[in-house]
């Protein structure tokens, strides 16, 4: 008896211990996710208004150019990949911190400019024209900055200002759609170019009312240094490749091989199921720059308290949406769009399994091993496009949920896999964290 006696005490008191990091996490957690919330409601009204305003088949060419967009900034959006943990990793040495920060500056810049250089050529193929080519060329430049300025914001811990400038960005490109179909002014390539102009707009916003610590300087850039962290970006556009093609391609697809209404009904539920991420989401930003610090027994502990607020989470919302789905519909989009029930509980389901994926892939981002998410990124596209291409012709908008939830599905089991190798099979003992000597 006073060795189960002393064994209990011995557990309470190591529950004691690890309290304080566990609240903090969820206080941390809970800082990003309101800021998230805001800013993905703000969105999710974006894109509710949009398709109000625009007729369906306006709407469809609208998330058709938003797919494009996705994969023409695959380099933008993870250009800025590892810049939080490399800031998160020297948060006593501002001149280290400053010469990462300009150097991951420089490369996104030359990013933009190839990114612009590539799509170009492209634009005949994408079907876009005039207007709608122009408003993704100012969305690659707006991906850049909102990319760049939430990295910086969340490596040095400020979640505060990160959640304030998402919001902003979201509230601007609300407003002036709002505003813009007040006066008459509706067309998908006009919110298009809107949508592209919010982040820059914010972040110059940002910048008088509370700007960054960080600076920009000319003389800490080197070649060595650019080239360092191309290679270590490498594998983080990798996975964006692969996630751009996986997420977008389920639109893509029905675009194709249906029609524009097909595709405005399918956006407009995917939407709806937006809301399942922003829980897991706030967590793993919140907990990457830590994880990026803790050793290993720390961080297995780690792991698990966030899979269980994860699970905590998702699993009832993702319940609720599927049993309400149709009243949910009806609540946003009124009888507008009466075929997006078709594919709405597949895709819910899609989106609960990817967001118990992000609490795993989101470790091996702190441990400095971007390849993990990579190629579980590839297994999903594989996956979703595969299916895609076998289910949506026969079973049409349902396909296209079922594609995206099969892909959520392959990235959640190849990261489960590898996770339990590494962490709890002793595997990452022979590949430990990626030391910051390795970018110089």
């Amino acid at each position: 008896m006073e060795a189960a006696g002393g064994g209990l005490i011995a557990s309470a008191v190591s529950l004691l211990r690890r309290l304080p990091l566990e609240l903090s996490l969820v206080r941390s957690s809970a800082a990003v996710l309101a800021g998230n919330a805001a800013a993905r409601l703000l969105g999710f009204v974006f894109y509710v208004a949009a398709a109000r305003l625009l007729e369906p088949g306006d709407y469809g060419t609208l998330a058709y150019a938003l797919a494009i967009i996705v994969a023409a900034s695959v380099v933008l959006t993870n250009s800025p990949g590892g810049l939080a943990r490399f800031l998160a990793r020297n948060p006593d040495s501002r001149p280290r911190q400053d010469r990462y920060y300009s150097n991951w500056v420089a490369v996104i810049a030359l990013s933009v400019v190839a990114s612009v250089a590539l799509f170009i050529p492209l634009v005949p193929l994408t079907g876009l024209t005039g207007w709608l080519a122009l408003g993704v060329v100012v969305n690659l430049a707006n991906m850049a900055v909102f990319e760049t300025y939430v990295a910086a914001q969340r490596g040095l811990g400020r979640f505060g200002a990160m959640g304030v400038y998402y919001t902003l960005a979201n509230l601007l490109q609300l407003v002036a759609i709002l505003v813009l179909g007040a006066l008459g002014w509706r067309s998908a390539a006009l919110f298009l170019v809107v949508y592209g102009l919010s982040a820059i707009a914010a972040a110059a916003l940002m910048r008088v009312a509370h700007p960054t610590p960080l600076t920009f300087r000319l003389e800490l850039l080197s070649r060595r240094q650019m080239a360092r962290i191309t290679r270590y970006t490498a594998p983080i556009i990798a996975q964006g490749v692969f996630w751009a093609f996986w997420w977008g391609s389920d639109i893509i697809l029905i675009q194709h091989l249906l029609t524009p209404t097909a595709t405005g009904n399918y956006a407009a539920a995917k939407t709806l199921t937006q809301i399942l991420l922003l829980p897991p989401t706030a967590l793993c930003m919140a907990a990457g720059p830590r994880m990026s610090r803790l050793a290993e027994p720390a961080l297995r502990r780690e792991l698990l308290v966030m899979l269980a607020l994860a699970a905590v989470a998702i699993l009832p919302a993702a319940a609720l949406l599927a049993l309400l789905q149709r009243p949910i519909a009806e609540l946003f989009y009124g009888t507008k769009y009466p075929h997006l029930v078709d594919a709405l509980t597949a895709l819910d389901v899609g989106a609960a399994l990817y967001g118990l994926y992000l609490v795993p892939a989101s470790v091996w981002g702190a441990l400095g091993r971007p390849v993990v998410g990579a190629v579980a990124t590839a297994c999903g596209t594989v996956a979703t496009v595969a299916a895609g291409l076998l289910l949506i012709p026969g079973l049409h908008l349902l396909g296209g949920g079922i594609a995206f939830a099969a892909g959520a599905a392959a990235q959640l089991l190849f990261v489960s896999g590898f996770t339990l190798w590494g962490l709890y099979a002793g595997g990452h003992a022979r590949m430990g964290h990626l030391p910051d000597e390795a970018m110089g």
